[in-house]
């Protein structure tokens, strides 16, 4: 049965990774609790999707509805890829007319618990993290002729490059299925502190299509629908931003519940259009080409087409080289040489007369190409194309990556290059962050005209290094990421962390570009605010896991780095390799069928806590009229801040009862004063007061 179900997971996610950068998901389903069952297609029905965008966060929701139109009772998987930089933040499915919500565990024990919920033909959902940003939702039953609906709310920052920002809606459907959708919906509410110049979408060619209005110049709506439609494009909205945008701009959030918690910011930094040094000196640059076999088909005409573009670009004053690899290592020129009129022709047929045959010999390709006489590190680059999987010469990632330090003794600036959807990226990202530079990703559907001019800004135009944000006053701590990344002219740094002082502070972003100091900055006010999203918070707490696992990775799953990661997760409502989102069917029983309405709810009781006021201890009692229920009692000060998790796991029916010591969840004795005490059974929920008094 394992091998059976480990094969299942395998095939769904070999159909995603086999997509675009992400898409609009795809739905397959099977027989409950059988491993040999076939796989059954489901559809997407309708799609509704409200996007709230305030400066640059944008925060949506999708509201789905799936159709079995099987005559069997299926378990149903959705797995999807959201854009990079998106992380899902909340989940609901609707039961009985119920919409029931989530609850973040950890990922083991969500997935017994969803397991164990399904033997009995209850109705679970869960949805886990599978990596690189694909999620993957399980959820039963999916009743023949029938309809189940989801909801998933996900968040992302969004990037200004050069006078606009985008947001991107997966809509694009060709590789997913030939069924069109009923109706689709999109309504964007878009908001900023600054004037926006005007606001276009994908479908602009079409006035009808999409209505945009204009509340006032900071602020603008859109909605976007379509029936009985299969899209093959995505929908984008594009806000153009005036080129006088400030340096630096920043968002900030209190949470409203827990006023004595510090503050969380967002800060967007932003460099100009233009640095010293981008055009005015000759670069070196050497391309280094996987051609063996596992790059056949359309990755190696995307190959050709990155280098032939490539050249092109090069001008006189550049110098250059190619190697090219696969169990062995050619080289265009024996060293660099400069570009000229005869040798682009030249190294035109040389690319365009490669094929791809043969094994992946990484380690000796990166050996030949430090081996060139570069002169100067600043203006040189190093751009190695691959579909990331070493299978000859030395296959240990972490050697290769040890051998390329050693070798890189004048600090280049190696720029890697993953080819194709379903490579293994990390290799290529441990080499680019090692080597001072960064990894790109060229998918099957990407414009190779915009990737390319996108990696010759990043390859041949001076990067700004040493970087570093001064905050000068301010109190800015848990400041991610950290290191700071590399930044081009027009590129744009987003920085979360958290703060205690309240005013304006000026701030200042540094570095070195070509050699020179470079700085921008202007002054920043931070305020205590719960007027805008918890979604600054939630991206706050991804971006402190994101440290924590790259830690992990880099030293071990240590329990306590572990422990840390699914705390924020439940904390932040953040889903994580390490937990994952349950949805429990509220009142769900071995001998209740699916349609049945529970009865006597009234019957849940949550009793008054004795002795009340009590030191140390004291005891509460609380009644479950019917069993298989997912309750938690939590303790509250009167400020809202949660002290303590008493009870979280499911219940049979009776009488029940739990002792609280006075302590928090730390272990720290709680001072004397009044607390609240919570109780949530389903969708029942009941509270009470008690005293503590010393």
């Amino acid at each position: 049965m394992k091998k059976a179900l480990i094969g299942f997971l395998s095939f769904i996610l070999f159909i995603v990774v086999s997509q675009q950068a992400f898409s609009i998901g795809r739905v397959y389903a099977r027989y409950p609790n059988n491993a040999n069952s076939p796989i059954f297609n489901l559809r997407i029905k309708t799609l509704n999707a409200t996007v709230t965008i305030m400066d640059q966060m944008a925060v949506t929701h999708v509201d789905q509805l799936f159709a079995n139109d099987n005559a069997a009772r299926l378990e149903g998987f959705y797995v999807f890829k959201l854009p990079e930089g998106a992380q899902v933040n909340e989940l609901y499915l609707w039961i009985n007319g119920q919409r029931v919500p989530y609850v973040v565990k950890k990922k083991e024990d969500a997935i017994v618990q969803y397991n164990e919920i399904v033997q009995r033909l209850a109705d679970p959902a869960i949805l886990q993290e599978l990596g690189n940003n694909v999620f993957k939702l399980q959820i039963f039953p999916f009743e023949p002729q029938n309809t189940r609906r989801i909801e998933i709310v996900y968040t992302q920052p969004m990037i200004y490059t050069k006078g606009s920002l985008q947001y991107t809606f997966p809509l694009d459907m060709k590789d997913y299925t030939s069924s069109p959708i009923e109706k689709v919906a999109l309504t964007f509410d878009i908001r900023s502190h600054l004037k926006f110049s005007g606001i276009e979408t994908s479908v602009d060619q079409f006035p009808t299509a999409a209505q945009v209005t204009k509340i006032d110049s900071s602020h603008y709506t859109v909605v976007y629908g379509a029936e009985n439609v299969s899209f093959s494009k995505d929908f984008f909205i594009r806000a153009g931003i005036p080129k006088t945008i400030p340096a630096m701009q920043v968002l900030t959030f209190t949470d409203p519940k827990n006023l004595a918690d510090k503050p969380f910011f967002l800060l967007w930094a932003t460099t100009p259009d233009s640095l010293i040094g981008d055009t005015t000196k000759p670069r070196q640059v050497t391309f280094i080409a996987d051609i063996s076999s596992s790059m056949e088909g359309l990755r190696i005409s995307q190959l050709k087409d990155v280098l032939n573009s490539f050249v092109d670009l090069l001008t006189e004053k550049d110098q250059f080289n190619i190697v090219v690899f696969s169990t062995g290592v050619v080289q265009f020129r024996n060293d660099l040489v400069p570009m000229s009129s005869a040798l682009r022709d030249s190294a035109k047929i040389f690319i365009n007369n490669l094929s791809a045959l043969g094994l992946t010999n990484i380690e000796a390709a990166l050996k030949k190409a430090f081996e060139f006489s570069y002169k100067d590190s600043l203006r040189t680059s190093l751009l190695f194309l691959t579909d990331g999987q070493p299978s000859w010469g030395e296959t240990n990632s972490d050697s290769i990556v040890a051998r390329v330090g050693r070798w890189n003794t004048k600090k280049l600036s190696l720029y890697t290059v993953g080819v194709g959807n379903d490579l293994d990226h990390t290799l290529l990202i441990k080499l680019a962050k090692q080597n001072f530079a960064d990894y790109t990703r060229i998918y099957t559907e990407d414009s190779m005209y915009v990737k390319v001019k996108e990696l010759y800004r990043k390859t041949i135009l001076p990067p700004l290094k040493q970087l570093s944000m001064e905050f000068g006053t301010f109190d800015a701590f848990d400041v991610h990421p950290t290191p700071l990344p590399l930044l081009y002219a027009g590129d744009q740094l987003t920085l979360t962390g958290r703060f205690s002082k309240t005013g304006p502070f000026p701030v200042s972003l540094k570095g070195i570009v070509d050699g020179s100091p470079f700085s921008v900055g202007n002054s920043v006010t931070f305020e205590k605010t719960d007027t805008l999203t918890i979604a600054i918070a939630r991206y706050w707490g991804a971006q402190k896991i994101k440290s924590l696992l790259a830690l992990i990775e880099s030293i071990g799953a240590a329990k306590e780095l572990v422990d840390q990661v699914v705390d924020l997760s439940i904390k932040y409502s953040v889903l994580t390799p390490y937990t994952a989102f349950l949805v429990i069917e509220p009142t769900s029983t071995p001998g209740t069928s699916v349609g049945e309405e529970p009865a006597q709810l009234s019957e849940f009781a949550l009793e008054q806590n004795f002795p009340n006021p009590f030191n140390p201890t004291t005891l509460i009692r609380y009644t479950i009229p019917r069993g298989q229920i997912f309750v938690t009692i939590t303790i509250f000060d009167l400020l809202g801040r949660k002290v303590r998790t008493l009870v979280e796991r499911i219940h049979t029916s009776g009488q029940h009862q739990i002792v609280w010591d006075g302590k928090d969840d730390a272990g720290k004795q709680m001072t004397s004063g009044m607390y609240l005490y919570r109780m949530q059974a389903g969708s029942v929920v009941k509270a009470k007061t008690m005293l503590l008094l010393k």
